[in-house]
Order: structure tokens, then sequence, then C-alpha cells
């Protein structure tokens, strides 16, 4: 093997360090520091957000996990912008499709939210500002759920004369009450079956439609495909079939939705397992979204040599923040319109992925680091 001369390793290492140099600037030049976490955005980072969700009717706003306080305060500043600033009046939670549609109350969202002591300032700025809540779940979770799925079923089919057999209602009740556990094998396959009949039946209107099909897809992922493999496909495609539903029912409203960072991550990968609601919403609907993750820096069990080594890693995004206490948004989409090549660079960071390393900057329009993180603390009932 034919060696390298010290006048050409020489060459090399000023070249690799002068592209280093270069690509920490490009990053840097689209890296811009917060406020403090309870008047988090800056009129530099307004002017980003307001400039990127022109023309858009969709925002989703992520986190990392659905137990990190810090990125609820976070998000909930993002909401008290696009409401105030944007004229944003709904929002949709990743929680239980048909109760919120009919009873748009907090009662109806999953309590890692709605009993957050860090969630309360959110729901009592919605509240005094009159914003409908909906979901996209498929999950059936819900107080509203649990009282009036079967009920508003037979309703429904009563008034429109579509005959279903005897047991179809109290085997639906059955499952909602249950979350599918006390049903055997047979009434799961009779229930799969009566179903497809009703979605094939000209006379289900869209709207029933899709309540049966999201219902359909639950007693699927309840019972047949319960691991969480065959289950998360399932769940995701159909949470990005309902917010499709969503959207285009109301063609007159804006939506912020508040979901995990890896459901509406932009990009489908191998490694997310099927939590692709994210890419599957945008292939339905190009060009209407814009797509923010939450993540923290520091966190109580993180050791701070961790934080360091991670900070000295020139494949970690942590490297080109000035500061890790401080909070920060990298404006991705500005990044890659300005250079190109980092739309196929992949980093290593922890925004609640399968993977930490992925390609971020196309996975999110925009990524918000907060330095200080905080587990949510759940307000405990008497």
């Amino acid at each position: 093997m034919a060696r390298i001369s010290m006048k050409n390793r020489i060459t090399i290492l000023i070249f690799l360090i002068s592209f280093s140099k270069i690509s920490f600037a490009q990053i840097e030049k689209h890296i811009y520091q917060m406020n403090s976490i309870d008047k988090l955005l800056t009129e530099d980072v307004k002017n980003i957000v307001s400039e990127n969700i022109d023309g858009k009717r969709i925002v989703f706003l992520g986190e990392s996990a659905h137990h990190i306080g810090s990125d609820f305060l976070a998000k909930t500043e993002f909401v008290k912008y696009l409401v105030n600033e944007r004229g944003y009046k709904n929002i949709v939670f990743e929680s239980d499709f048909f109760g919120l549609y009919f009873d748009h109350k907090k009662y109806n969202i999953f309590p890692h939210w709605t009993r957050s002591v860090q969630c309360q300032d959110l729901f009592k700025f919605v509240e005094e500002n009159e914003i409908t809540i909906w979901g996209l779940d498929n999950q059936t979770h819900s107080y509203f759920t649990y009282h009036n799925f079967a009920k508003k079923l037979s309703e429904y089919l009563k008034q429109n004369n579509i005959s279903v057999s005897d047991r179809f209602i109290p085997l639906t009740d059955k499952f909602i009450k249950t979350a599918g556990d006390e049903l055997g094998k047979d009434e799961v396959g009779y229930l799969l079956g009566s179903l497809d009949l009703l979605l094939s039946n000209e006379k289900i209107n869209p709207l029933w439609h899709q309540f049966l099909e999201s219902f359909k897809s639950t007693v699927e992922i309840y019972t047949i495909h319960s691991s969480k493999k065959e289950g998360i496909p399932i769940r995701d495609e159909q949470m990005a079939k309902n917010l499709d539903f969503l959207v285009n029912q109301n063609p007159e409203k804006k939506f912020i939705v508040w979901v995990a960072n890896a459901h509406m991550a932009k990009v489908e990968k191998d490694f997310m397992e099927g939590q692709t609601m994210g890419s599957d919403f945008v292939k339905m609907n190009p060009n209407i979204s814009y797509h923010l993750a939450f993540t923290y820096i520091h966190m109580p069990w993180i050791k701070e040599r961790k934080v360091e080594k991670a900070q000295k890693n020139q494949d970690n995004l942590l490297r080109y923040l000035p500061d890790t206490n401080q909070n920060y948004f990298i404006d991705s989409n500005g990044l890659i319109e300005e250079n190109i090549e980092f739309s196929n660079k992949e980093y290593d960071a922890f925004f609640g992925l399968n993977s930490d390393i992925t390609n971020y900057f196309k996975q999110f329009d925009a990524l918000i680091y907060i330095g200080k993180g905080i587990r949510s603390k759940l307000i405990e009932y008497e």
C-alpha cells in the first residue's frame, strides 16, 4: 500500500479542518437562542415560524416522550403564539378520535397531559380562548366513548334503517367496556366480520365510515395484532387517516397537532417500526403542514459527562449549540434551503425516535432544544 507523504497528510488535515469550520458556520447561522421557558419565543423565532407556516393549515408540535414536563411547557408557549398571533383555533391531541369529535372536553384526553402540572397552563389557555379540542387516535379510551360509542352507533343504524344482528351492538359495547379483554376468539372474528359488512354498506355516511374504520383498527390492535411490532403500524396508519379526515372535513380551519415526535416525523425509516403517522399524513396532504420537534438537554438522570461527551462529538447536534444550558431553535428548513447537502446528513440526537441517529433536518422543519429539562409531575386526586 502506498504511503501518504507528510505534505499530503498536512493538506488533507487542513482540508478536514476547513470543511469542519464551514459546516459549523453553515449550521450555526440557523441556530437561534430563545428566552426562558415561560416566555420562550423571541421575535427572530416568531418571524421564522411565521414565514414557514404562511399558507399552511397544520402545525405539528412534537415531544420527546409523554413524561417530559419541559417539552409540555415549551409547546404551550408555541400554542399561545399560534393562537394569539396566527389565528389557530383548533388543537388535535394524540387522543380518542371518536370521543373528542362529539365531546371537546379535556377529560377525554390521555391523563399524562390532563393531569400533568406542566400542562395546566395549556388547558387554562385553551379554555379561556375557546380553542376547540379534537382527537386523532384510534384508541377508544375516553370517558365519552366508554359511555356512548355503542349507544350512538345503535341510534345511527336504526335511524338509517341499516340492519345488524342482535349480537353486534352488545359485542361492540363489551369490547369498548373491556378493551377487548373479555372477548373470545369467535366473538372477535364475528365483530370484525360485522364491521367489514358495515364498511361495505353504501348507506353508511362518510363520518360513520371513518368511525367504523377507526374502530375496526382498534379491535385489531387490541386483539389479533396486540404485539407492539404489529400494532404500531396499524395505529399510526389510522391516526393519519383520522387526521386527514378532520382536516379535509373542515377546510376553513387551521389545526395545531399535539403528538409525540416519533409520530409526526416526516420521513419513514426502517428503525421507526411503523411509527409513520407524520409521513403518511404528508403523503396524503403535501405542503400543508409544519413539523416542530422538542427535546431536552439536561435531565436529573443524565450525567453531566454524557452531555459534555456529546457536545464534543462532531456527529452530535449538541456540538453546534453555543451553551447546553440555554434554549435553542434550529431552523431545519432554512439550513437545507441554503445548504442542500444537509438534507442527507445524519446526526446523533435524542428526540424520542427509536434510533438516535437519523437525518433530523429532513425529519423535522425545526428542532427545539430546552437546556434544563424536567420530568412531568402528575396531579394526585384524592
